[in-house]
């Protein structure tokens, strides 16, 4: 079994984004090739997302499905789509309450759960349940501008 820093010892890996295959955005194609890749390795590998795709807010994915050994759960939300903030915003809440369900029921004591950025804060909503089931989060940030850095005065 694979291990990491701190003598933390990796049970299985849980991604958290509202994208995953057969999607085409380019969040769900960086980490549909990373989890294939995970899964091809030996690693459990899981993956909460929507059952949409990102230009078809209407599409209506299978609930459950295992792909190339990558376990994908796709849960239930709003499909209000991009066309409005509102309506993106309520997407984004609908995403947030059906993956915290979910990662309550599945997450469990040495898994590693890596929270992408889409939806924007999701680490936040998913901390409660890593820390209740002792799982380990891990932040993917992609959306990091150097002026952010620079304005938090971060070090390189």
């Amino acid at each position: 079994m694979p291990s990491l820093a701190r003598g933390h010892r990796m049970k299985r890996v849980i991604f958290l984004n509202r994208f995953f295959f057969p999607d085409h955005s380019a969040t769900s194609q960086i980490l549909t090739d990373l989890a294939f890749h995970l899964a091809k390795s030996g690693i459990e590998t899981h993956v909460i997302t929507s059952r949409q795709l990102y230009d078809d807010p209407d599409a209506r994915l299978p609930p459950e499905e295992i792909l190339r050994d990558v376990h994908i759960h796709r849960v239930l939300t709003t499909h209000f789509g991009r066309s409005t903030l509102w309506g993106r915003g309520i997407d984004y809440l609908s995403y947030y309450f059906s993956t915290s369900q979910c990662l309550f029921a599945l997450a469990s004591r040495d898994d590693i759960v890596i929270a992408m950025t889409d939806p924007p804060l999701i680490s936040v909503f998913a901390s409660r349940a890593v820390r209740r089931r002792n799982a380990l989060l891990v932040n993917w940030l992609q959306d990091i501008y150097p002026e952010v850095a620079i304005q938090l005065k971060v070090h390189f």
